[in-house]
């Protein structure tokens, strides 16, 4: 054998090595791309469920209770039940109590002004001060509003579909409506007031006359009224 043929073949050993090398490379390479993907999936999967558990959570976080009133009972409870009888009763006694003092005002005189003029810097600090006083107790117009807002027909009928949509609606409305026929009342109160103690006096009987709705739900679950209510 001449020296070329001994230079040839060692050179050939070497580069089989080589390849061999690199396949075994190639193949530890490819080996560890296969065993990080079952820990990729799992790490995936792992994400997915907290994700999942977070959706749940703020789900029961964001569950929307009706308000323990009467008119809750307008929408919850059949029209032949005495339940909704007498929250149907406590609604009308409100309004039919809400329209007489608004048209029935003894300060009215209907012909001629009834405005004061020139009354005391106390009773207009008063005025102004009930303004934001009037908006802080009246409750029913945010309620309403907040309820029919958060409460759609998809989720009202996902939630309680042996309810009917329209009754809440409707609930939702005649609270608003009380709601704005309080303010008419305050609005009225402020602009004929003479004295300060007048002021805070008729805003105390408007605050009773518009939470009857809740001062008869309270009874009735104490059993004050009946204890079939």
């Amino acid at each position: 054998m001449t020296q070329e043929d001994t230079e040839a073949a060692s050179h050939s050993i070497a580069v089989g090595h080589l390849s061999s090398e690199r396949s075994v490379i190639s193949v530890e390479i490819e080996s560890g791309v296969n065993a990080e993907s079952p820990n990729t999936k799992e790490e995936a999967a792992a994400a997915n469920a907290v994700d999942t558990i977070d959706d749940a959570k703020e789900e029961d976080f964001d569950v929307i209770t009706f308000p323990e009133s009467t008119h809750t009972l307008l929408f919850t409870e059949p029209i032949n039940s005495r339940a909704f009888q007498f929250s149907f009763s406590i609604a009308g006694l409100s309004l039919l109590c809400l329209f007489l003092a608004l048209i029935n005002n003894d300060r009215i005189q209907f012909g001629r002004s009834a405005i004061p003029a020139n009354v005391g810097t106390a009773v207009k600090i008063t005025q102004y001060a009930a303004i934001f006083i009037a908006l802080l107790m009246e409750e029913e117009i945010p309620t309403g509003l907040y309820l029919l807002r958060r409460i759609s027909k998809t989720y009202f009928k996902s939630k309680f579909p042996e309810l009917k949509y329209h009754k809440f609606v409707h609930s939702c409305l005649l609270r608003i409506f009380m709601g704005y026929l309080f303010l008419l009342n305050v609005f009225l109160i402020l602009m004929m007031a003479r004295g300060v103690l007048d002021i805070f006096f008729d805003f105390i009987a408007l605050q009773f006359l518009q939470q009857l709705d809740d001062i008869a739900f309270n009874l009735a679950r104490m059993g004050v009224f009946s204890k079939s209510l």
